[in-house]
């Protein structure tokens, strides 16, 4: 297996991972273009994409799937109640519908298999994922308020996490977004903090994964060096055999331009 987030952040959200054969887009919050584009900059043809599977409707999750099943005519894997709040402006004509999912319902595309499972945020029916393929295992987790112990449960024995690390929450209370979406940020069905991030690190990651890859960060309430700190000192705490070369093993995911590949 191997995979590149395509970006990640407030302005769009867009993984790919494939193995053997199978081709697939973890939410297309891009716009199309600019997702095809970040694609063939590093190697990948649109056109073959198998699959886009949708966390939820949010737009910066979805902005880009509407054209991106049209023009590469491949299915959407989405719930139902997730469907139901998707309104494109051009409307919904040309969409590909995969199977519906929901939470603890494993599926298959092609040699992935999927397992998805509810986590906490404002969306209609949020998911979460874990990809698996040929014995190796890639845990997605973000938009989620904070880390449930399913969410733990679930990263357990993963090989590689791309988890949210989303907000400074100093950064957050001196900051220029309005007092309501502050504390929409900050709720339980918000985004994970940098200290709930790390927490997590602290008191139920396992060490196994190769990498942590942190996401979907808030370029107005955070910085990438500040969120790399918090978790390298989370993962220090369990002292050095516990994660080694953690400097190098700790990456962090853009908005601007896609991550480097990950190969398992």
């Amino acid at each position: 297996m191997r995979l590149i987030v395509l970006g990640s952040g407030s302005s769009g959200n867009t993984l790919y991972v494939e193995s053997s054969a199978t081709r697939v887009l973890i939410d297309a919050g891009l716009s199309a273009r600019e997702t095809a584009r970040r694609m063939t900059d590093v190697g990948i043809d649109p056109s073959a994409l198998d699959a886009i599977v949708i966390t939820h409707e949010h737009s910066d999750h979805v902005k880009g799937v509407r054209v991106m099943s049209k023009t590469a005519e491949v299915p959407v894997f989405v719930s139902d109640a997730t469907r139901a709040e998707l309104h494109f402006t051009a409307g919904n004509e040309g969409v590909r519908w995969g199977e519906a999912i929901s939470s603890s319902r494993p599926f298959q595309i092609g040699s992935l298999d999927f397992h998805p499972f509810t986590i906490p945020h404002d969306g209609v029916d949020t998911f979460a994922f874990t990809v698996e393929s040929g014995g190796v295992k890639v845990g997605v987790v973000t938009d989620l308020g904070y880390i449930t112990r399913l969410v733990s449960e679930r990263l357990r024995g993963s090989d590689m996490v791309v988890i949210e690390s989303n907000h400074d929450r100093d950064m957050l209370k001196v900051g220029p977004y309005p007092w309501p979406l502050k504390q929409r940020i900050a709720s339980n069905s918000g985004h994970l903090s940098n200290d709930e991030t790390a927490r997590w690190m602290r008191e139920d990651f396992d060490g196994r994964a190769e990498y942590l890859v942190l996401a979907h960060l808030s370029s107005k309430c955070n910085h990438p060096e500040l969120a790399r700190l918090s978790a390298l000192q989370a993962l220090d705490s369990h002292g050095p055999l516990f994660f080694p070369d953690a400097e190098r093993r700790v990456r962090i995911a853009h908005q601007g331009h896609p991550t480097e590949w990950f190969e398992l």
